[in-house]
């Protein structure tokens, strides 16, 4: 019973820890509905379909009504009306003008009104855009500046490493005085760098919460996973921007606007035509033999401005030199768009180059960091050289830290200046498997999120093992690595019906095998797709249903992520990558670590992990 309690509250915990996830596209759209520009933008939406419906009406019939009942009593030679005559009358008339010919004034209206609102529709875009891109940058600010608090906490960790062996060395006899006060000052500085970097993280949570108005934790952020078809050069991202950005397209719907103006000017040079037609009834309340009587008429107005001093010339001059005004500003917004444009590839594409060679120089420094504090217990490395090597392994991941989601906000910014972030994070559009495979050659498609997982947990040590850590020696007498060794595999069916056996003498499913690997085993990231049914398909097409599965994950959109083996080392894993098909290929699989992808299945599938879990035991 104990038991069953036990395994209820972590149900529990897990899905309220679920619940209260809080994604990248759930939180613009709290920006949104705070956005009061956007508000007010929205509002002249509606302004301006009430001018619309104004301007429509200017061409048709105008019905008046005038009804009139007065009392009159006149004497003579009297200042006050006591006696005289009392008269009593009343007319009634109704009078319909239909225009004619007003001096095109309506259809300028019209085309006015028109252009009106697509600029109005191109300023709530830009509007948008804007909170899009600030939004985005507070919420990336909260990922980096948590990953860098847990950075300076592995900081505080490895100074209390060093501390205890200069410790253990000065209570053995052979250390000094000087070493230990030198890494007890270490340690002193160490935390208050964590306490200084709970500090940045809690300013940029509050810059977050400006945009989103509500009470939230950093544990509750999801790490965005990219995805959106990038330009493949600078001037294709220029050529759209030009297109598609909402400032250039505001500018050029503003000169129609001002073309529409200024033949609006026109008018007052054609004449009014109206057709009229009225019916006057007098005095039949109070009827008189003499007075009584019924009028009809009808017939055409005509009215022309012959001249009033020169006004209408003059707004008409007005009105071509602001058609000047808005080419200038078409042109000012093509430059600064332009210029935008640059800096965002240019951000992007150095962030790109510098991610790679920053990965591997961390690399080279965790290697020489765990070889110095080896030869340091050894007492071949003095007690400076540990410290230097340890303080620039640090900096340095707090450089691929920060540069990963550089490049990150990089990509969104991109986005942004070519006027596509906020459609990009209203949209739940994810290109499927079969959609990839057939334009994989023309497509520029890719995934990205902060070291390349797409999994939504802390940043935390455990996810870059696979880059931290020197891979494992391989295991002769492993199954799994013969198959892969062995000269007669062809392709990836003959490899995948070697892990079926295996699977099948062991009793139990991939899917289990897989969910209850040693976190240090290694996996293929195969592919993904937007629906079981073709991830169903896939693996049935490649013959893999013994040594792959799928499961859902995400929020916003349900994706099928299909997994493939469960390898000892990187490079095993690694060389049965290179076995595979260009048919599997083409769908960029990638070697991950195994805990990666568990704990994602955990996030999504908590039940049936620990049901999993509980049935190994």
């Amino acid at each position: 019973m104990k038991k069953l309690i036990t395994i209820f509250i972590i149900l529990f915990v897990i899905n309220l820890s679920y619940l209260s996830a809080f994604s990248l596209k759930t939180g613009f759209k709290l920006a949104l509905e705070n956005d009061m520009d956007s508000k007010v933008n929205e509002n002249n939406l509606k302004n301006i379909q009430y001018d619309q419906d104004i301007a429509n009406s200017l061409m048709k019939p105008k019905v008046d009504l005038s009804v009139t009942a007065k009392s009159s009593k006149r004497t003579e030679g009297q200042k006050r009306p006591e006696t005289g005559s009392h008269t009593k009358s009343d007319e009634y008339s109704i009078q319909v003008t239909q225009p004619l010919f007003d001096g095109f004034e309506s259809k300028y209206e019209k085309e006015l009104q028109k252009k009106r609102y697509e600029s109005a529709v191109y300023y709530l875009k830009q509007s948008q855009n804007d909170v899009a891109t600030n939004y985005v940058q507070s919420y990336i600010n909260v990922l980096r500046e948590k990953d860098l608090l847990t950075l300076s906490k592995e900081k505080v960790s490895i100074s209390e490493d060093i501390f205890r062996k200069v410790y253990k060395k000065l209570d053995l006899g052979y250390g000094t005085k000087l070493e230990y006060e030198e890494v007890k000052g270490n340690l002193g500085e160490s935390r208050v760098n964590v306490d200084t970097q709970r500090i940045n993280l809690t300013e940029a949570l509050e810059s977050l919460k400006y945009y989103v108005q509500r009470d939230l934790d950093s544990s509750e952020l999801i790490v965005p996973t990219f995805f959106s078809k990038m330009p493949k050069s600078l001037d294709k991202a220029v050529k759209i921007a030009l297109e598609e950005n909402p400032t250039v397209n505001v500018a050029k719907i503003n000169l129609e606007v001002a073309k529409a103006q200024e033949k609006q000017t026109l008018k007052e040079f054609y004449p009014n035509v109206d057709l009229v037609g009225s019916y006057n009834l007098n005095d039949s309340f109070y009827p008189k033999d003499d007075n009584e009587y019924n009028e009809y008429t009808i017939g055409v107005e005509l009215s022309y401005n012959l001249y009033n001093g020169g006004k209408n010339l003059a707004e008409t001059k007005k009105a071509l030199q602001n058609i000047k005004e808005k080419q200038y500003f078409i042109k000012k917004s093509q430059y600064q768009i332009k210029n935008r444009v640059r800096l965002a590839w240019n951000s992007y594409e150095l962030n790109k180059d510098k991610n790679g060679s920053l990965k591997y120089y961390l690399i080279a420094k965790k290697d020489i960091l765990d070889a110095t504090f080896k030869e340091f217990d050894l007492g071949l490395q003095d007690l400076n050289t540990l410290v230097e090597n340890y303080i620039d392994y640090i900096d340095v991941k707090k450089d691929y830290i920060s540069n990963v989601y550089d490049l990150l906000y990089a990509k969104y910014n991109l986005l942004a200046t070519m006027g596509k972030l906020a459609d990009n994070l209203l949209s739940d559009d994810y290109p499927p498997i079969d959609k990839a495979e057939k334009n994989n050659k023309d497509s520029n498609l890719f995934k990205i999120d902060p070291y390349n997982y797409e999994n939504n947990f802390d940043l935390k040590d455990e996810k870059h093992d696979d880059i931290l850590q020197p891979e494992k020696t391989e295991d002769k007498n492993d199954t799994d690595n013969k198959i892969i060794k062995s000269n007669t595999l062809k392709d990836v069916k003959s490899l995948s019906s070697s892990l079926n056996k295996k699977s099948k003498k062991e009793k139990i499913t991939f899917k289990e095998k897989f969910l209850t690997a040693a976190e240090d085993k290694y996996t293929i990231n195969l592919a993904y797709t937007d629906s079981s049914k073709k991830a169903e398909k896939f693996l049935n097409k490649h013959d893999m249903k013994n040594s792959a599965f799928y499961f859902s994950f995400g929020y916003d959109k349900i994706l099928q992520k299909i997994m493939y083996g469960v390898f000892d080392s990187k490079k095993e894993a690694m060389e049965a990558l290179d076995l595979f098909p260009s048919s599997l290929k083409k769908n960029s699989p990638r070697v991950e670590k195994i805990s990666i992808k568990q704990k994602l299945y955990k996030k999504y599938h908590p039940e049936s992990f620990n049901l999993i879990l509980l049935g190994s035991n």
